[in-house]
């Protein structure tokens, strides 16, 4: 299945990389603002695998002393590729936020950002 997906979205995500490539070299902000999204991103699973731990009953002591010391210090929202491009470059988002899946878009983001920054060390 995931070739078939892959296939489907290769045209879209081929002319995507190539005009955030494009941006980012312009704009090294652009390119760490990816690499931040992608690890609030990572955050944000991280914490929904523990609110998916509530369910456990062998996690009843657990499940008080997170709610007794831990609930609602955490900050937690969308934190996707296309609410940073959104506010980012909304030209980038108009024309791709719906044509390509969110998770295929982060990998092509991440990667473009670590070229773009690698780059830049290097020089």
């Amino acid at each position: 299945m995931s070739k078939i997906l892959k296939r489907r979205y290769k045209q879209s995500r081929i002319e995507f990389k190539s005009e955030l490539l494009e941006r980012c070299e312009d704009n090294k902000a652009l390119a760490m603002l990816l690499l931040e999204t992608y690890v609030a991103w990572h955050h944000m699973r991280h914490i929904g695998k523990i609110w998916a731990m509530f369910r456990n009953p062998d996690y009843r002591e657990f499940q008080m002393d997170y709610s007794k010391n831990l609930f609602g210090k955490h900050l937690s929202g969308r934190s996707d590729i296309w609410h940073s491009l959104y506010f980012a470059d909304r030209g980038l988002y108009d024309k791709y936020a719906r044509k390509i899946p969110e998770c295929y878009a982060m990998g092509d983001a991440l990667g473009i950002a670590y070229r773009v920054l690698r780059k830049g060390d290097r020089e």
